[in-house]
């Protein structure tokens, strides 16, 4: 439990453990913004020690991009990440019920670049292909030069969310709630996206930009009691106690397949929430035995077994 007020710099801890657990700074932050916690250099230094199903160290070295190391040796994110799994909860993660698309594929692309390895490098690869197109239709010529690997990674990448989507709903009771990954494909992707691209061609051409692909892929999330979406079905209370479920779910996902247990990174995680949320959350977070880190500007309930208070000034 890290305790502090407003500025005293929890989230900025969290971030540094995002950053050796492979994953860098937070979305919408710059890597830039690291080394002014260290105002007096233009570099910064972040380092640790961890112990679990293996002993390791890991170091980052971050000026106008992050260098790391795992046991002494230059290493990948990816590699990173497969080392020292971890899920995160930011304040904004309500978006991933109330939110665009696009905060929904972040969660679910993360996912997949845990479960399989090349999954960030594609998706890379199709957003250089994607723009291409798009720069080609803009410019009036045929986007026909791109139309293979348009295809084979855009339908890639849809194939292995829809699976690992698929996965999660293995482990939600259905009388909970669903997902649904959209849209709803009888097809391999590749398939999906020569047939979606002929069937659209003309329209593409009009926008100038590309109008299928991973970058239109969404989640439905279903409250199965009502039958309708989260997004309006439930409080902002209900809401943060759904996520959190979610990424206990994901975070069972992991262990499952990688054979490592994960760490949560979970910031202002208790906001919004009534005591019953509260100690709900508590049990929850207690019952996996997962290393969780969790901040709040003071105690959100009473620390019983398991977890330390760290309180920043």
């Amino acid at each position: 439990m890290i305790l502090g007020n407003n500025g005293a710099g929890k989230t900025n801890l969290l971030e540094a453990l995002s950053i050796i657990t492979g994953w860098g700074v937070f979305p919408g932050n710059k890597t830039s913004g690291v080394v002014s916690w260290q105002s007096q250099t233009h570099r910064a230094y972040i380092g640790a020690e961890l112990s679990g199903e293996e002993t390791l160290t890991v170091s980052a070295e971050i000026s106008s991009r992050i260098s790391l190391r795992l046991g002494g040796k230059s290493t990948s994110f990816t590699e990173l990440r497969l080392a020292v799994p971890s899920v995160i909860f930011l304040t904004g993660n309500l978006s991933l019920i109330d939110g665009s698309p696009s905060s929904r594929r972040l969660f679910v692309d993360r996912l997949c670049s845990l479960f399989v390895p090349p999954f960030a490098k594609r998706l890379a690869d199709f957003r250089v292909v994607s723009r291409s197109r798009t720069s080609l239709l803009r410019q009036g010529r045929s986007p026909a030069s791109t139309d293979i690997p348009f295809f084979r990674l855009g339908g890639w990448i849809m194939d292995i969310r829809r699976a690992v989507i698929a996965e999660m709903m293995k482990m939600i009771p259905p009388e909970k709630f669903s997902l649904e990954f959209v849209p709803a494909m009888n097809k391999p992707g590749e398939e999906y996206m020569r047939e979606m691209t002929g069937r659209n061609s003309a329209r593409e051409v009009y926008a100038q930009h590309p109008l299928c692909g991973p970058g239109y892929d969404d989640i439905a999330i279903t409250v199965t009691e009502t039958g309708r979406p989260a997004s309006i079905s439930l409080s902002r209370g209900q809401k943060r106690r759904l996520i959190l479920y979610l990424i206990l779910t994901a975070g069972r996902l992991i262990a499952q397949r990688l054979g490592r247990e994960p760490v949560l990174l979970l910031d202002d995680l208790t906001a919004e929430l009534d005591a019953e949320g509260r100690q709900w959350i508590y049990r929850e977070l207690s019952a996996t035995g997962w290393q969780s880190f969790v901040t709040a500007p003071e105690k959100p309930f009473a620390l019983r077994r398991k977890f330390g208070v760290v309180e920043l000034h």
